[in-house]
């Protein structure tokens, strides 16, 4: 073993170097960083040791934590020993890191491998094509995280119309302190993305949540008189109310929550959480446009909210479309989530199969965002190796099959749609035929995209 008079010219060579390097240890921590990794970030490095460096979401929203976090290698590199990854260091106030080529070497075996990650230019070609997606979705997270950093949800991963939409209203939301609902299905993580609104919004402000559908007047005074005491004695204070299940509040507990907000006029605010959606006058989705928007009819409230309710809520109303709807945000919201409970130390698996991926994108999740948070953690636990496939994913998604049900029905009528749909069917069949069942390729003949294909797919059925 070499003795450390013998290592220190190593380690004055490595700083004479100027290159940006640093070690990533067993523990998959930050253990050394060169003087050209403080040039390169501008940031104190001792602040930055012994922090989490593990691709996904940081232990905290400290800036130093992202910044750990951003260095972290590629997925695959156990496996391959060696890869590159054009790491863009989130700033941190006024410094602004350019973006460099890093190239990582793993050193060591099992739970005493070290990573050594040296900045420079290098051009990797990654014969994978697992790994050649698990990367691209990898970098589409990076450039989101970036862009949307202060949307801490995974919810609102993705590109899609629908989540581009949901981003500008929460932007909205964020900004200011004002009474909104929140409307979308069950297990879409609404009242997550409420209280992240609250803290980025009213941080010092108390906030009551409300089961909607438990209350009578009676019942909502007493939930709510740890705030409507501060409010009577104080005319300074300030209080939140969020209301779980407003549509499914009874009338009577619906008329006394207005009378509460009338008497505490704007220093009551209230937060709805509502399953049902707002009648809808027209929508625009142009993928290609960030001014996409739908108009709501303000004057129709949803199914079980009294107009008088819906009125005080009507200043700002956002959707959350369902994951059926936002079919070509499911890799990238699978890859997140992976991610998230890889760095909170859930497992050893850090990409999907793409067998795993096609899976996500047939699946319908009758129960959205928290049914694919939980097959996600099933097959985490499922997985003994560094690739999910879709033989650890939970009974009802792998073995889903699209159409098993719809189509008998609509055969019933005959129908344009009906016969429209069949057509469609029989040129996908023929474009999988010309191209040996090559699913990507089909689509691309096409014209459509590679999820729109998979939506489509329904076995033959016997006549």
């Amino acid at each position: 073993m070499a003795s450390g008079t013998q290592t220190r010219p190593f380690l004055r060579l490595l700083e004479a170097s100027g290159s940006p390097l640093y070690v990533i240890g067993p523990q998959e921590d930050l253990v050394y960083l060169s003087s050209g990794c403080a040039d390169w970030l501008g940031v104190d490095l001792e602040l930055l040791l012994n922090r989490r460096c593990v691709a996904g979401s940081p232990v905290s929203d400290e800036p130093y934590d992202r910044l750990a976090a951003a260095l972290s290698p590629p997925t695959g590199l156990s496996k391959r020993g060696t890869a590159s990854l054009r790491i863009q260091p989130p700033a941190i106030g006024e410094i602004r890191p350019e973006a460099i080529e890093v190239r990582f070497t793993r050193a060591g075996d099992h739970d005493k491998a070290i990573t050594i990650a040296v900045g420079g230019t290098f051009d990797d070609r990654v014969i994978d094509q697992e790994i050649r997606d698990a990367v691209a979705l990898r970098s589409q997270l990076d450039s989101w995280r970036k862009k949307h950093s202060e949307f801490t949800n995974l919810v609102t991963a993705g590109q899609s119309p629908a989540v581009r939409r949901l981003r500008r209203r929460l932007r909205v939301a964020s900004s200011t302190r004002i009474d909104f609902c929140l409307c979308g299905p069950r297990g879409c993580g609404s009242e997550s993305i409420a209280r992240n609104i609250h803290q980025a919004s009213s941080a010092n402000e108390p906030l009551i949540a409300v089961d909607g559908s438990l209350m009578d007047p009676e019942l909502l005074d007493a939930v709510l008189s740890p705030i409507i005491h501060p409010l009577t004695e104080s005319p300074q204070s300030l209080a939140t109310a969020l209301v779980r299940g407003l549509d499914e509040t009874p009338p009577e507990a619906q008329r006394r929550l207005v009378e509460i907000w009338q008497t505490f006029g704007g220093r009551l605010r209230m937060i709805g959480l509502c399953s049902r959606q707002p009648a809808v006058l027209f929508e625009t989705d142009n993928a290609k446009s960030d001014a996409a928007s739908s108009l709501i009819v303000d004057d129709i409230s949803p199914e079980g909210i009294s107009v008088d309710l819906w009125e005080i809520l009507t200043a700002l109303t956002v959707t959350i479309e369902p994951l059926s709807e936002r079919v070509e945000d499911l890799p990238l919201l699978a890859a997140a989530i992976l991610d998230r409970r890889r760095a909170l130390g859930e497992g050893t698996a850090e990409r999907f199969s793409r067998a795993a991926l096609d899976a996500f994108v047939i699946y319908p999740w009758p129960e959205d965002y928290q049914e694919l948070e939980e097959a996600i953690r099933h097959a985490i636990r499922s997985s003994r190796s560094e690739t999910i496939g879709i033989e650890q994913l939970p009974l009802a998604i792998r073995s889903y099959r699209p159409g098993s049900g719809s189509v008998a029905a609509k055969r019933l009528n005959i129908s344009l749609d009906d016969a429209l749909s069949r057509f469609e069917l029989r040129m996908i069949q023929q474009a999988l035929e010309a191209t040996n069942g090559n699913r990507a390729e089909a689509a691309r003949r096409l014209g459509i995209s590679r999820a729109r294909l998979l939506r489509r797919i329904d076995p033959p059925k016997a006549d």
